[in-house]
């Protein structure tokens, strides 16, 4: 089938849904001061428990395929998104805030998995490479415009920020008109998976692992950047938007970047991009002003767009023959690494109650991270 720009934009263009999930993360600590009586954790969730559900989705994708095909998967994922992700506009009760939001997690979920077999299933090689890394970029570039967006309507209110997830019904328009239907996509993994060697099976669990960590630290910095900012009495209420802004500008430069960084850097490579992070928490350790909070977060967003897709890349790359598996493996992981965060956070709150403290620890464990990933085996 050949593969033109407008087939290309249509899947990029799913990313103003699956980018999204951050978008509203400035919306804590105004939603905490309106839910004086709700712990701050559970506030938190609105988040991250979107990513929860999205792990599901990722883990029953492949059957759900086998009967509607990966183009209708994307479409109910991209309507489910639309409809629950502006249903908090309004709903006033926690509970049914978070169950609107893991339902629409579920179809951010449905998206993620379809996009990256579609992806895998129309490119090759170094085009396919590209449009991973395309794929982080627009990521980026989605994130940037809808947590813009949802920091525009949070000066309405914390409700009206949830508008932003009308994209939902966009990119369900782009993917009717514009992405061929892609039925059950079978690979050498549906029939030959059982034969692979335990060692195999360790190697792409311990990218999964890997993946896990990597993505909850960076969502711990996510939920509580505005958090540290307010506690430091650094910038006004806006300021979460800015940071979660500042966080997608980083994320769309790493994307457009990503490949040219992998071809130079080759191993170095991923301890490279673990270093940024750590970077970025260092600097909002000893952030003390609006700028340098910012050009951390900028950092972060950097780091964090840089190393998942190269760990989604590697995966596709190292276990080819179970390709499939093997992507289902890393996007469940990388969903709970992201739901975990609040918890994450909670964890490091038992060692030290001081949330700079906490990102400096974060940080530290991102350099053991790098450690890691310099001992990795190149492809």
């Amino acid at each position: 089938m050949k593969k033109n720009l407008i087939l290309k934009l249509a899947i990029l263009s799913c990313c103003f849904v699956t980018a999204s999930l951050n978008a509203i993360a400035g919306n804590i600590p105004v939603m905490a001061a309106d839910m004086k009586d709700v712990p701050l954790s559970l506030i938190e969730l609105v988040t991250t428990i979107p990513s929860l559900f999205s792990m599901a989705a990722v883990l029953c994708s492949s059957r759900i395929a086998s009967a509607i095909g990966y183009k209708r998967i994307v479409l109910l994922g991209a309507l489910t998104a639309g409809i629950f992700g502006t249903l908090p506009v309004i709903l006033y009760n926690i509970w049914l805030i978070l169950l609107a939001r893991g339902i629409f997690g579920f179809g951010c979920g449905l998206i993620t998995s379809a996009m990256l077999i579609l992806i895998i299933f129309f490119f090759e090689g170094e085009e396919r490479s590209s449009m991973i890394g395309l794929q982080g970029s627009a990521g980026g570039l989605a994130s940037l415009v809808t947590a813009f967006i949802a920091g525009r309507l949070l000066s309405i209110s914390w409700h009206a920020s949830f508008l932003v997830y009308l994209f939902g019904f966009a990119v369900f328009a782009a993917v009717l008109f514009f992405i061929p239907h892609v039925g059950s996509i079978r690979t050498s993994a549906s029939s030959s998976d059982a034969h692979h060697s335990a060692a195999e099976w360790m190697r792409l669990l311990a990218l999964g692992f890997l993946t896990f960590v990597s993505v909850a630290l960076a969502t711990v910095f996510v939920v509580k950047c505005s958090s540290l900012a307010a506690e430091k009495q650094i910038g006004g209420a806006s300021i979460g938007s800015t940071l979660v802004m500042c966080i997608s500008a980083g994320s769309l430069i790493a994307g457009y970047l990503y490949g040219q960084m992998k071809s130079i850097f080759k191993r170095f490579s991923l301890p490279l991009f673990y270093l940024i992070c750590a970077a970025g928490f260092a600097l909002a350790y000893i952030a003390s002003s609006p700028l340098i909070m910012m050009l951390a977060a900028f950092l972060l967003g950097f780091g964090y767009l840089a190393f998942v897709p190269f760990l989604q890349e590697r995966v596709s790359v190292r276990f080819a023959s179970f390709a499939a598996t093997g992507t289902t493996v890393v996007l469940v992981f990388q969903g709970l690494g992201a739901f975990i965060a609040p918890y994450a956070g909670a964890l490091l709150g038992i060692f030290t109650a001081s949330l700079n403290t906490q990102f400096l620890v974060c940080g530290l464990l991102y350099v053991i991270l790098a450690a890691i990933g310099f001992l990795l085996k190149s492809e």
